[in-house]
């Protein structure tokens, strides 16, 4: 199998406008030229693209155009974890909060929502710890405290139930994460319509790499349906969504 097709295959997908393809898009369109080509070949192609800096990791079985990958702004969250971990030194819990992603904003926001993930049973008590200490902070709240919610001026905290094996490093959430959270958040808490959150991810994902196996992995997790917008938002940037 010739180094050419191969490349010729992946500056198609470069000039189309995409950012990221996968490996199994890639396969399928040399076995439509090549029936027959040995795996072993690819894999030292694409490590020799990835070595030359033509082609960059974005999860796996994931390339990306984008030579600089998305650094999560954590100061926001700092003194949130460690309150948490000085109050509850033994509990699994995960944070982002809108402040990290402000300068990625159309409309700049007047307060930010910090939201916090931990196992179910310390929900109560995490709340009640935080009220302590002058926190406004609402309990799982469903869409039909959005009123009560949007009559504070404060900056809000959101105490959710953990989701299984989400995305997270050192008690904050990822990236991957917090682009499949805010999508459902901002139709929960209607604190985002749809068009400041295709900015959003155009800002981060077109301009920055990211983990696309770890975002789509934590779609799967959140069950959200094959219908979902995000798909056809995730798509704009990706030759193939699996």
């Amino acid at each position: 199998m010739k180094k050419e097709i191969i490349l010729n295959l992946i500056n198609e997908y470069k000039n189309s406008g995409k950012k990221y393809f996968s490996l199994k898009k890639l396969k399928e369109n040399l076995f439509s030229q090549e029936p027959v080509f040995n795996p072993e070949t690819l894999k030292k192609n694409l490590s020799r693209f990835k070595k030359e800096g033509y082609i960059h990791s974005a999860g796996r079985g994931w390339y990306s155009f984008l030579p600089d990958v998305f650094e999560l702004d954590t100061a926001p969250i700092r003194n949130t974890i460690n309150l948490l971990k000085r109050e509850f030194p033994l509990l699994d819990f995960n944070i982002w909060s809108t402040e990290q992603l402000l300068p990625y904003f159309h409309h700049i926001p007047t307060r930010f929502f910090t939201f916090i993930y931990a196992e179910r049973d310390y929900l109560q008590t995490i709340y009640e710890r935080l009220v302590e200490k002058g926190k406004k902070v609402y309990l799982d709240p469903k869409i039909k405290e959005i009123e009560k919610i949007f009559n504070v001026e404060r900056d809000i905290f959101i105490i959710r139930p953990s989701i299984t094996l989400e995305p997270i490093e050192n008690n904050h959430s990822t990236i991957e994460k917090i682009l499949v959270d805010i999508y459902i958040e901002k139709d929960n808490l209607q604190f985002l319509d749809k068009w400041e959150y295709e900015r959003i991810f155009e800002n981060i994902v077109g301009y920055n790499s990211i983990q696309i196996d770890l975002i789509t992995y934590y779609i799967r997790r959140r069950k959200l349906s094959k219908n979902c917008p995000l798909y056809a938002i995730i798509y704009t940037y990706c030759v193939e969504w699996t």
